[in-house]
């Protein structure tokens, strides 16, 4: 009786020993990679802060109106160049335009084309009677 407790002791510490042996190097492979990760975070932290400098720099007001009169050909608007409400034609001056209309109506019958395919749908589903019959 002696033996097979004693025998059956030594088994469970031997597993136990095992198994937090286990757990030890499990754990401290999940450090290392926290590690990883938190040196990778910081690395990017830095690259973000980097990039947010650039980009102050590159987007400051004055040189971008500088860079705006080297490589652009632009001037200020003149009243010259401004019209009026006056000179807009009003909807009843313009002609009719026949290409427009065909247009519309090519559309209009695709509307109604693509609208039929739904009713049949609709007729059909409404020929069902409850209960499966047909």
């Amino acid at each position: 009786m002696m033996r097979s407790s004693t025998f059956l002791s030594l088994i469970l510490v031997c597993g136990l020993g095992f198994g937090l042996f286990k757990v030890k190097y499990e754990v401290q492979s999940l450090e290392e990679d926290l590690a990883k990760i938190n040196r990778q975070t910081a690395v990017d932290q830095d690259a973000i802060h980097v990039l947010k400098a650039e980009w102050s720099y590159l987007t400051q007001p004055v040189r971008i109106g500088e860079m705006a009169q080297r490589h652009l050909a632009l001037q200020p608007v003149t009243s010259a160049q401004m019209g009026s409400f006056d000179q807009l034609p009003l909807k009843a001056d313009r002609p009719a335009e026949t290409d427009g209309d065909v247009k519309i109506e090519a559309v209009l019958k695709a509307m109604q084309a693509a609208a039929k395919p739904a009713q049949i749908r609709a007729t059909n589903v409404a020929a069902i009677k409850p209960g499966g019959d047909r």
